[in-house]
């Protein structure tokens, strides 16, 4: 018996966590979606590849992670996330490389960046500022997910789950109450008095 109630526990637990991931899952490929990158966690900022100039290193899609860094940190050939205030690409966030040394004018830091698809030109000199994070790898799988759950039957087989989740949660509670006002009736209703023994005189 006890051993039924400990793996039933694990079960509810696993079942509570899976739910909340899933939730936290769709929350992050929501914000995703409309800003093309989610709130910086820990230094740490996920984003989504939108064009093709970084190709062939940055597909079409690809989520990537930067993480904020310390100006002097970013070098020559690290590939950095930034917001472009000026030119064509103004009002954008862009991933591009650092094709030159970076300098350091009045103690700002200022860099030069390009695309690596072939023919593409010279980025305007970026600061310090603009910077969202350098880039620190690609997480192939998120974008499988972050595709899968975009399609409809995605879409059906997160609802389907989170049906399932939710109804054995609610399942759960109800016989979980039950279980405890059960145990208060037997708390409180009085108890027969067992038939004591006749002394013999």
């Amino acid at each position: 018996m006890k051993r039924k109630n400990k793996v039933k526990r694990i079960f509810n637990l696993l079942s509570t966590v899976l739910l909340v991931a899933l939730i936290l899952l769709v929350v992050v490929i929501f914000i995703m979606r409309i800003t093309g990158h989610v709130p910086s966690i820990f230094g740490f900022t996920v984003y989504r590849v939108q064009s093709d100039s970084m190709e062939p290193v940055l597909m079409v899609g690809d989520v990537i992670i930067d993480k904020k860094v310390a100006p002097e940190e970013i070098q020559k050939g690290d590939i950095i996330t930034y917001d472009s205030y000026m030119g064509t690409l103004a009002g954008q966030t862009i991933t591009h490389r650092v094709v030159t040394e970076p300098e350091c004018r009045n103690g700002t830091y200022y860099y030069q960046t390009q695309g690596d698809r072939a023919g593409a030109p010279l980025d305007d000199v970026i600061s310090y500022d603009q910077v969202e994070g350098k880039y620190i790898t690609k997480v192939t799988w998120l974008n499988s997910v972050y595709s899968f759950f975009l399609s409809p039957y995605g879409l059906i087989t997160f609802i389907l789950i989170i049906m399932v989740l939710f109804g054995y949660e609610m399942i759960s509670l109800v016989v979980s109450y039950r279980s405890l006002e059960e145990k208060d009736d037997d708390y409180y209703e009085p108890k027969p008095k067992k038939p004591g023994k006749k002394r013999k005189k």
